[in-house]
């Protein structure tokens, strides 16, 4: 298995309340599956989870190298498994273009503290 590329993303927690606050439900149901909003909205620390979220779908692209193209926002979507933690799926316009790559394998960092979360992704073969 080797590696194919990787992608990261920083943002700031507060952009992605921001965006919640301005644009409520039309935003989060075109960025987020109904899963990862149930997920994030279960949770005390909510716009975390939801950044979180966001920058590792912002490292996925950066890693597959599409600019967006095509690929609808939840295309991508991280989902969470109790014993794993959580990791990427990929629907699609997105997981069409990672089989075209040849990826095999896909691995994800999360992380931040109270103003940013981070998203480290390994796209591998």
């Amino acid at each position: 298995m080797a590696i194919v590329a990787v992608g990261t993303e920083i943002v700031q927690c507060a952009r992605i309340a921001q965006m919640i606050q301005q644009h409520g439900e039309q935003f989060l149901e075109r960025v987020f599956t109904a899963a990862e909003i149930d997920h994030c909205a279960q949770r005390p620390d909510a716009t975390g989870h939801f950044s979180r979220r966001w920058a590792a779908k912002q490292a996925v692209f950066k890693a597959l190298r599409c600019h967006r193209r095509g690929i609808s926002w939840t295309d991508i979507e991280i989902a969470t498994h109790p014993s794993d933690g959580p990791s990427i799926e990929l629907h699609g316009m997105a997981a069409e273009l990672a089989e075209e790559a040849e990826i095999d394998a896909i691995h994800l960092s999360l992380g931040g503290c109270r103003t940013q979360a981070i998203a480290y992704v390994v796209l591998c073969d």
